[in-house]
């Protein structure tokens, strides 16, 4: 099915029409950077906040791009851990928010093209994200974040490519190790008030570990369409299919000493792992009223079918079906006084999600008897006011937003009683951030607010009890962040420049939602709340273009995140590092991007020690990665070829790609491959 789907969008890619290569984006300097995630849209090095872009240039051409995880390492504070289990998906963390994540994305805000991708209980994921459309990627890793709401931890807006000057065609396959195949082709049609975008890949993989393969179908349509000169609407329809995505499990040390590429016996004899199938449909549409005043709104709708098999028998099939989507819109008004020029926005966005959960036995990996039967309902509203004044070398920008929630499980599996349960959560968050600018282009700001998440449905769902319902003991998590940070350009050139940022930041946690594991149910994660935790932390970046396409960038992370209130039966846990973070982590890069000829990145990816469980007693090594990544591209008078060739774990450590925070039975480890190879060829026409 999922090989004729994709050669279905093949032959209709070549019944289009072709002619040359869409132009790519190159790199820009700090100050003319606008960055939308902080809803008034702004140049980065005026924003009183900390917040890191990737801009995409030809050098994307040469990724791997199997993995989110590409994209982002470049930017301070975020980081990530499990890109080579689908079965759990890529697990990101931006200043600790996220890093509970037993699968998915938790704590961080996902938004693309505009529209939210997480959903309104806070889950998100990225299995449906074509990488190789991604014009550029915003990351607010501080304060700003709580103008989106729940889970809100951090933002990370993606968007995708939406411009072009001509028509084109590209076409590209990728092998690798593990056989690992990828096919990309993407077409672009342009007209005078139209651009049309579509985008298919296939992914196939045996994966690195035993009972880790997966494969991944990908459809992606954007049409982009001017009303009239001051209006446009954007359509997007996103089509997923991922029919295998074995999961190997979490494994001791001495099975890791033993063999690295072993699966956890458990999870091959249950067959565990998982098959999703999402759509997702949504329009945008922005009107310029006047010249100090415009609209912009977006509704979308997604249904998710997700089909799990976990390592145990009772409860070990879940059969999720999901309908969310949403509206929201925004009013922005500029005002420029003899005091200064002031930009004003209120807007509001509605959600809901719909969620139908039934648990089967997992009789060794063939579905059984029901054993829960759950309808679970989020539905979100929320109301923002912003404002963003500029006077002189001063920018302050104030936020406010009241959100409410309500929460909804129906207890259909009554035969041990009605447990059906309704929650309500409200929540007011407030921001205020002040820069200053010093000399020509440095700036130096603070910011501060509050922000919330609540848990998940499924996190709700997961009773350590066994019953329906809503877990009762878990409480929504509440923090307050300050950042205070230093950021600019020390050099200016036509092509070379020296950029850097530095910010402190302190986030003090109420009721943290942590994750662990019972005896009786191994892989299955449900959650408990810490009484308090503080996290203290520094990020840092420094980059500089060479010219002629070379550029240089530094970034480094300090994080001291430790619990303060917090302890079980068995323990006091106060005093601990929170675990599944490391107390340090960063990478340095020097790369070359343009229209002609090389392409080159190598990057060293530095993580230090982080612990594995609340104890602190399993501590994992730290470890330096390094990729390399080389392309070049043939201009000719019709066409550019770009053959590449990829190297990951160029000096062949031995490190884990994840760590199962609180395993039962230390099963923490999930090994990561040693050196691994992958080459392409992609062709524009």
């Amino acid at each position: 099915m999922t090989r004729h789907l994709f050669l279905s969008f093949i032959i209709i890619f070549n019944g289009l029409t072709l002619y040359s290569q869409a132009d790519t984006l190159m790199t820009q300097s700090v100050d003319e950077l606008v960055i939308k995630a902080v809803r008034i849209s702004t140049t980065i090095d005026k924003l009183p906040a900390s917040a890191g872009v990737y801009v995409a240039t030809e050098q994307q051409e040469i990724m791997q791009q199997n993995s989110l995880q590409e994209y982002v390492r470049k930017i301070p504070g975020v980081f990530t851990l499990n890109a080579n289990n689908y079965a759990q998906d890529l697990r990101i963390s931006i200043r600790g928010f996220g890093s509970r994540a037993a699968f998915g994305i938790r704590g961080i805000k996902l938004i693309v093209d505009g529209v939210p991708e997480t959903t309104p209980d806070g889950q998100g994921q990225l299995d449906n994200l074509n990488l190789g459309i991604i014009k550029s990627i915003e990351v607010l890793q501080g304060p700003a974040s709580s103008l989106y709401g729940n889970a809100s931890g951090g933002v990370i807006n993606i968007n995708t490519l939406d411009q072009i000057e001509k028509n084109y065609t590209q076409a590209g396959i990728t092998i690798g190790s593990f056989g690992t195949q990828q096919y990309q082709l993407s077409q672009g049609l342009t007209s005078q008030n139209t651009i049309a975008l579509l985008h298919g890949s296939y992914t196939q993989s045996n994966g690195y570990r035993v009972q880790s393969g997966y494969k991944n179908l990908n459809l992606n349509a954007k049409v982009k369409h001017s009303l009239t000169n001051k209006s446009s609407v954007t359509f997007n329809l996103n089509f997923a299919d991922s029919p295998q995505a074995d999961d190997p499990g979490g494994i001791n040390l001495e099975s890791v000493i033993a063999d690295r590429e072993q699966a956890r016996d458990r999870n091959v004899s249950f067959k565990t792992g998982e098959e999703i199938r999402q759509f997702k449909t949504s329009l945008n549409y922005k009107l310029e009223l006047s010249e100090v005043a415009d609209i912009s709104s977006y509704v979308f709708f997604a249904t998710r079918d997700f089909l799990g098999f976990l390592p145990f028998g009772f409860g070990g099939v879940i059969d999720l079906s999901r309908k969310y989507g949403g509206h929201g819109s925004s009013y922005t008004l500029q005002s420029v006084t003899s005091s200064g020029v002031n930009k004003l926005q209120i807007g509001y966005d509605l959600a809901i999600q719909n969620d139908d959960r039934m648990r089967y036995f997992n009789n060794e990996g063939t579905q059984g008897e029901v054993t829960f039967d759950q309808g679970e309902q989020f539905f979100n509203a929320g109301i923002y006011l912003v404002d963003h004044f500029q006077a002189g070398n001063f920018n302050i920008n104030g936020g406010l937003r009241f959100d409410i929630n309500k929460l909804t499980a129906k207890d259909n599996f009554l035969s041990n009683g009605d447990n059906s349960a309704t929650i309500n959560l409200s929540s007011i968050n407030p921001s205020l951030g002040l820069s200053y600018q010093i000399g020509n282009k440095n700036y130096v700001y603070a910011n501060y607010s509050t922000s919330f998440e609540t848990p998940t449905l499924s996190e709700l769902s997961n009773n350590p009890d066994g019953t329906e319902g809503f877990n009762p003991d878990l409480k929504p998590q509440q923090s307050s962040n300050i950042e205070v940070g230093l950021k600019g350009t020390l050099i200016n050139g036509s092509d070379k420049g020296l950029t850097y940022a530095i910010v402190v930041f302190k986030v003090n946690t109420k009721n943290d939602l942590i994750p662990f594991e019972l005896e009786a149910f191994p892989d299955r994660d449900f959650f408990r709340n810490a009484g308090e935790t503080s996290r203290f932390g520094i990020e840092s970046n420094l980059a500089y273009a060479f010219g002629d396409g070379w550029q240089s960038n530094l970034n480094y992370t300090y994080s001291n995140f430790k619990f303060e209130d917090y302890s079980l039966a068995s323990a006091d846990l106060n005093g601990n590092f929170l675990p599944g973070i490391p107390k340090s982590f960063g990478a340095i890069s020097l790369s070359r991007s343009g229209e002609r000829g090389l392409l080159f990145d190598v990057q060293y990816i530095l993580t230090g020690e982080l612990f594995a469980n609340d104890k602190n007693d399993v501590a994992i090594e730290g470890y330096g990665l390094l990729n390399l990544n080389l392309g070049y591209q043939i201009q000719t008078d019709e066409m550019k070829i770009i053959p590449h060739f990829g190297i990951n774990n160029l000096t062949d450590i031995t490190y884990n790609d994840n760590i199962r925070i609180n395993a039962f039975g230390a099963r923490h480890y999930e090994p990561a491959p040693g050196i691994n190879f992958y080459g392409g060829l992609k062709i524009n026409f």
